[in-house]
């Protein structure tokens, strides 16, 4: 039997994914296959298609989060029946280390993120499918996996709590989105910055207390002093890296936290130590998060106290269109439909 699926071959733009047929995969020893519905993108997608996430070495079908229905279980499954809606869990580990079995799998020596979601059928181990609850389509859990991961992981690192302020670059993406949510659940006062005016409305819409319109070269410093009232923010969340993390540093209050969780402008970077030691200043990293995390929030979707925002659909066959669409910017998410 034969599937479709979105290879890479070798590196390079959106042009080299390629949309083919190919043996659909079996389930081995532990593992389940899903029959894809949906796959949801992420900037990672692109690291991988250009070859700038490690060395290539294709070919490789991309996606990392998706959505679906349990198809086929390897040899000793248990407890998870044929047909059952689930979404893919992307974080991979070896479930036996220390780091492991205390529910800190990004820590695993061989933790890695999982890639495949860009086909009409995928293979992994029983430990990374989670239920998709009623009231969600396929589409929107598969919005959900990574951006949300990664943003509980970054509020749960930097211990943001209620009455604080958090600045927020890049709010309008798929992460930028997940962490302006789950902050505001916090009782966090959020300022978001986004490049266009068009996105600050909405925004405003999922709560964001200020919005910048940042034109991606001025120094807002200043506008997040004065919003703040010369104090600084509390938490400085940066996904942007190269382009913005001095900035970051400079407006994070004495005592502050700066969290990365990204460099999409670059990831080198020089910065005065002085003023890091000198305002007590804490640099934390964030990648992914515990596998625990995602069953817990998806049912917050069902109920709706967060929402899956999705900017466009496309079908698998479209994929290089899709991460054209992400590469001009998008609110919230891109899925692939299967």
């Amino acid at each position: 039997m034969d599937m479709h699926a979105v290879v890479i071959h070798e590196p390079g733009g959106p042009e080299v994914l390629h949309y083919e047929s190919m043996p659909v995969p079996e389930p081995g020893i532990g593992e389940v296959r899903v029959r894809m519905r949906a796959a949801g993108l992420n900037h990672r997608d692109i690291w991988v298609r250009t070859g700038t996430s490690g060395p290539f070495t294709g070919p490789v079908i991309p996606g990392s989060d998706g959505a679906g229905e349990i198809d086929a279980a390897g040899p000793g499954v248990f407890g998870i029946e044929t047909g059952k809606k689930v979404v893919i869990l992307p974080g991979m580990s070896c479930g036996r280390c220390e780091a492991c079995l205390s529910g800190q799998q990004p820590a695993c020596l061989q933790y890695r993120i999982f890639d495949g979601t860009y086909a009409e059928y995928v293979v992994v181990p029983q430990q990374n499918v989670a239920p998709m609850p009623s009231g969600l389509t396929f589409t929107e859990a598969a919005s959900i996996g990574i951006p949300f991961l990664t943003a509980e992981e970054c509020l749960k690192r930097a211990q943001a709590l209620p009455g604080q302020t958090l600045f927020l670059w890049g709010a309008t993406g798929g992460l930028g989105v997940a962490i302006l949510q789950l902050a505001k659940l916090r009782g966090v006062r959020v300022i978001a910055a986004t490049r266009s005016a068009a996105r600050a409305d909405k925004l405003k819409q999922l709560h964001a207390d200020d919005v910048l319109v940042w034109d991606g070269t001025r120094d807002v410093t200043g506008e997040v002093l004065n919003l703040t009232g010369q104090r600084g923010v509390d938490v400085v969340v940066d996904s942007l890296g190269q382009l913005t993390f001095a900035q970051s540093l400079a407006m994070a209050r004495r005592g502050g936290v700066v969290v990365t969780v990204g460099g999409t402008t670059g990831t080198t970077m020089q910065c005065d130590l002085a003023q890091i030691f000198r305002r007590r200043l804490t640099i934390l990293g964030a990648f992914m998060g515990q596998s625990g995390i995602l069953p817990r929030l998806l049912p917050l979707f069902a109920r709706g106290v967060l929402l899956p925002v999705i900017d466009h659909t496309y079908p698998l066959e479209q994929a290089d269109q899709a991460h054209e669409q992400l590469q001009r910017g998008v609110f919230g998410k891109i899925v692939l439909e299967l």
